[in-house]
């Protein structure tokens, strides 16, 4: 991803499938700036488009979880392991398998550069698409329950994909 995307970005966080999610307790603006800090070279999150026959379709990122320490305790996340969030902004790739397809992908890309590591994931708890897609790549659920570190009070649903589940899709 790159700073042009950004004009992209805040589209998707407009369409209301996106919106109800990322902007629960918190704002476009603070979204934005968010995505805007982790662009650049230096960064340890690594900011993706999501590219589905080469038409942008949402976006994700990863990171390893001792870039945020008070999430990263609260996520339960060990020494090694990595985060990932993602969203499929494109409502016509929404419910089609796009997004198991994101995650299996994703999961390679973090294994790749970071071999054998674990990799958790958060997303509300009443997103059911989401969970559904962590399921179907082998994540686990390990917890549902309200973050101190996330800008929503409402409980959050806690993934893990082991060290040793190398299985996706």
């Amino acid at each position: 991803m790159e700073l042009g995307d950004l004009a992209q970005v805040e589209h998707w966080l407009g369409e209301p499938h996106v919106a109800h999610w990322f902007l629960a307790g918190s704002t476009l603006e603070t979204e934005l700036a968010d995505v805007r800090a982790s662009l650049g070279e230096d960064q340890e999150t690594h900011m993706l488009v999501v590219l589905h026959n080469g038409e942008p379709v949402g976006w994700c990122q990863w990171y390893p979880c001792e870039v945020d320490p008070a999430w990263a305790a609260e996520m339960g996340a060990g020494p090694g392991d990595c985060g990932i969030d993602y969203a499929i902004g494109e409502p016509a790739h929404v419910g089609g398998g796009t997004g198991t397809e994101l995650i299996a992908a994703l999961v390679r890309l973090v294994r790749g550069a970071r071999p054998g590591c674990a990799i958790v994931s958060d997303p509300d708890a009443a997103n059911v698409a989401s969970r559904r897609v962590l399921e179907k790549n082998g994540f686990e659920l390990v917890a549902v329950r309200s973050m101190a570190s996330e800008p929503s009070a409402e409980p959050m649903a806690i993934y893990r994909l082991s060290s040793e589940d190398a299985s996706t899709g």
